[in-house]
């Protein structure tokens, strides 16, 4: 495949499940969105696969948008190390890397 692919990600608070929620959406350079098959075969890794998404209208923005569903989140978290201001950062490089959102180990060093 040659076509550019644009991803747009966004991180909602859900106060349902009280965790973050990994929204994003992706279309073609010309606009078009893509379908569910599209974005498994382009955005998700293979080691990926077996996870669902969903699609839905953006909380705030009202369009629609997919996520990851956030039932297990809570649990997922509690089984990772890391300081409570660190969260946001450990929980997207768990959830980031699902839907090509990756954030730079740099982030992760201690500044002194």
């Amino acid at each position: 495949m040659n076509e550019i692919i644009q991803l747009e990600h966004h991180i909602v608070y859900s106060t349902s499940y009280q965790v973050p929620v990994l929204y994003f959406r992706a279309h073609y350079q010309n606009g078009t969105p893509l379908r569910a098959t599209d974005i498994y075969q382009y955005i998700i890794p293979e080691s990926y696969q077996h996870i669902a998404l969903s699609q839905n209208d953006h909380p705030v923005l009202g369009t629609p948008f997919w996520y990851i569903h956030p039932c297990d989140t809570r649990t997922l978290m509690k089984t990772i190390e890391f300081e409570p201001l660190n969260y946001i950062k450990s929980w997207l490089s768990v959830y980031g890397p699902i839907v090509r959102c990756t954030i730079p180990t740099s982030m992760f060093k201690k500044t002194k």
